[in-house]
């Protein structure tokens, strides 16, 4: 989140790119750093890094869905919509370590 929103305000505030472009380079800077620090430093893989990316895009794909179909549907059972997009988060946290560990990162 903090490579996201730092990347943003340089790019965007400091830099003067048109926020559509510079909100998508931000979510790209994030997505490199994030993979990199997972396989390097959070699960210290090995071998083959393009089947561990191809993986991970998968992952990060999967979330995207998961995460507007349990926000919509958390909110349509009642919940504030923030309140749903936290409890999608913090549930997903919890399978994509394991999904990681198991499967992307393997």
């Amino acid at each position: 989140m903090a490579i996201d929103a730092g990347s943003l305000f340089v790019l965007h505030g400091v830099l003067g790119l048109w926020l559509p472009l510079a909100t998508a380079m931000a979510f790209l800077i994030a997505f490199g750093v994030n993979f990199g620090l997972n396989r390097i430093w959070t699960f210290q893989a090995t071998g083959a890094a393009g089947m561990h990316l191809l993986r991970y895009v998968s992952l990060v794909a999967a979330n995207l869905g998961m995460t507007v179909v349990l926000v919509q549907g958390l909110t349509w059972l009642g919940l504030p919509y923030l309140i749903s997009k936290l409890c999608t988060t913090a549930v997903l946290a919890v399978v994509n370590y394991v999904v990681s560990k198991k499967w992307v990162f393997k």
